[in-house]
């Protein structure tokens, strides 16, 4: 017998699949993780089975591992990555006279400019002309002034997982960070963890919030005995 809590338990998983499919910036990664999240919580029929916990029932649907969920984990960590948005052109930069193009040839001298918005780098580079290194010289001391302006620059990986569900995701990112990515370095940024708390960016879609699952966990550990409470 369906009852009103199964009914409403099946048209919140509806709008969560139908949510995060329409998010077309999601890695396969995460949407599946995410997708298997809520299925748990949600729908699964063992989900009121006091001896499973959601995390160690989720690694049983996906069928991986434990380093496999914290390599999901890590995938989705808040982060920034100047690969995504720098498109800045190979070679010198500096313009030909004659010839409407750039110099192209190999670069001697690199630096980065930074945003004074977003603290993105954009990167620039120059051969050793000396009509290239002249033109470049105002650009470089232009860009070594924006590194003591720039902001911590604007997250643009990771932040989706807190965007469905409740949970101590620092703790998990820091983990996964530490035995994925053999780093313990990272800090969240001050922007926060969920890619809807981060400013907009000009030319950049923001996600969307969902109302939240909560994920009941402690200690940032993936295998926990405890049952998911909605919020």
């Amino acid at each position: 017998m369906t009852t009103i809590d199964d009914r409403d338990a099946m048209a919140r998983y509806d709008q969560l699949t139908t949510r995060v499919y329409a998010e077309r910036r999601m890695p396969a990664g995460t949407r599946d993780l995410i997708l298997a999240l809520g299925w748990v919580t949600l729908r699964d029929p063992r989900r009121h089975d006091p001896t499973l916990g959601t995390w160690t029932r989720t690694r049983d649907i996906l069928n991986a591992d434990n380093k496999r969920m914290w390599q999901l984990i890590a995938d989705d960590v808040p982060r920034y990555d100047s690969r995504l948005h720098d498109n800045s052109p190979r070679g010198c930069q500096a313009p030909m006279v004659r010839a409407k193009r750039l110099c192209g040839r190999t670069t001697l001298i690199g630096f980065c400019e930074f945003d004074p918005v977003t603290g993105w780098a954009r990167s620039w580079g120059f051969c050793g002309r000396p009509r290239c290194r002249e033109y470049g010289r105002p650009i470089e001391e232009r860009a070594r002034g924006s590194l003591a302006r720039a902001p911590e620059p604007i997250p643009n990986l990771g932040g989706l997982l807190p965007l469905f569900f409740a949970s101590n995701w620092e703790a998990k990112y820091r983990k996964a960070m530490e035995l994925i990515r053999h780093t313990s370095g990272w800090e969240p940024p001050s922007y926060g963890l969920s890619a809807d708390e981060w400013p907009e960016v000009p030319g950049q879609e923001k996600p969307k919030a969902f109302p939240k699952l909560r994920l009941v966990a402690s200690d940032g550990e993936i295998l926990q005995p405890t049952r998911p409470a909605l919020i």
